[in-house]
């Protein structure tokens, strides 16, 4: 029902979102009665200085609860784990990004960013998977570590964090990401939940960072979707929500700003997304159906570039060269095995995933002391890559 159809499959690939095509009378009335099912009636609207609109809207009306396996949910306010698992030590490194609205939405409200006909055509940009499994997706590239499924050693994992630096890289086409993620399953049944930074004209209409979270059940054939695109997402925190600009970006050599992302399983079974300790919302266990005991999780870069085009750069595009105040990096990456301990990557249990050196790479550097923690850099500066 409304689930698959906001996906906006069924499009043909040649509408142009411009004006420099005129989409036929039949494709414009779709839209518009996707628009009036997605864009819930706001208890206040807010007009953004990066050009989208806000809206905020009633908690228990949100696009979530649309989906058919969430008629009864009852919302969970917050999760019973400790979001603070790592010590604060100061450093020159990096400050925190800022992000989030300046005035929060009203008691009992939510903010959701309001969804154009140019985010339902860009919706189907989703079957450029953006995870690692991607030897069958020419165009996506990932420079990434990811922990391997340890039958005996790890069951299964509960979840996935690390601070990484935020840039704004220069993309045209496409998209380009640092994330986090926990994944189940094969190509035709992945369960994944992803979330990180992102630049993509393509998604977001703009040149900015964006904080982003994604999902899917089947490998993002005909379930999932960015954001709050889709139901799915419950949001909770009234300031922050997924598509919010990035104010702060790192400059090579200069001022760094970094933002640490988490994704944790809570005991009933809901996966709580956050950013520097801010509870965003969370992905009810009932979405998924190959998801109790996740079997993967990582940390790194993507990329997804336009079919015969210039892959954009990754991170601060530039490669790694053991100068973390000009590549793109991740420190302090942790996951939390099925007792709810929190772990590092150690030797033999973990892949890492370059798919094309000639245009990006990652450089692991281990244990690099109490503040850094377990540390990698990756990156690259994109241009004509293949497979």
């Amino acid at each position: 029902m409304i689930l698959i159809m906001i996906l906006c499959l069924c499009l043909a690939s040649s509408y142009r979102v411009n004006g420099t095509r005129i989409i036929s009378k039949e494709e414009d009335l779709e839209l518009e009665r996707q628009l009036k099912l997605i864009n819930k009636p706001p208890i206040k609207s807010i007009q953004t200085e990066f050009g989208h609109i806000v809206d905020c809207i009633d908690i228990n009306k949100q696009l979530a609860f649309d989906h058919p396996l969430l008629k009864d949910h009852k919302i969970q306010r917050i999760p019973q784990f400790s979001l603070r698992t790592t010590k604060n030590i100061s450093s020159a490194y990096a400050r925190p990004s800022m992000i989030g609205l300046k005035d929060p939405c009203p008691l009992g409200t939510v903010p959701i960013r309001r969804t154009t006909k140019e985010d339902l055509i860009a919706i189907r940009s989703l079957s450029n998977n953006i995870h690692p499994q991607s030897a069958t997706n020419p165009g996506v590239y990932n420079a990434a570590i990811q922990m391997k499924k340890q039958a005996r050693i790890i069951p299964s994992y509960t979840g996935v964090q690390g601070h990484v630096n935020v840039y704004n890289p220069q993309v045209k086409k496409g998209n380009s990401a640092a994330q986090i993620y926990i994944m189940n399953g094969p190509e035709e049944n992945l369960n994944i939940i992803s979330t990180g930074w992102m630049v993509s004209p393509d998604i977001f209409h703009d040149p900015y960072t964006h904080f982003f979270t994604v999902w899917t059940i089947d490998g993002y054939k005909k379930t999932g979707c960015y954001n709050t695109n889709c139901p799915g997402f419950v949001q909770i925190d009234r300031r922050n929500y997924p598509g919010i600009p990035i104010t702060n970006v790192s400059i090579p050599d200069e001022n760094q700003f970094e933002i640490a992302f988490s994704i944790d399983k809570e005991e009933d079974g809901n996966w709580w997304v956050s950013f520097d300790h801010i509870l965003i919302g969370y992905f009810p266990a009932t979405l998924f159906n190959n998801f109790s005991e996740p079997e993967a999780v990582g940390w790194g870069g993507v990329v997804v570039n336009p079919p015969n085009g210039i892959s954009p750069p990754m991170g601060s595009g530039l490669f790694p060269d053991g100068n973390y105040k000009h590549v793109g990096s991740f420190r302090q990456i942790q996951y939390r095995d099925n007792t709810g301990k929190l772990n590092v990557p150690q030797d033999l249990l973990y892949d890492i995933i370059i798919d094309n050196k000639s245009c990006y790479d990652l450089k692991n550097d281990g244990y690099q002391g109490e503040y850094m923690g377990y540390a990698f850099e990756f990156g690259g500066p994109g241009g004509q890559c293949r497979n």
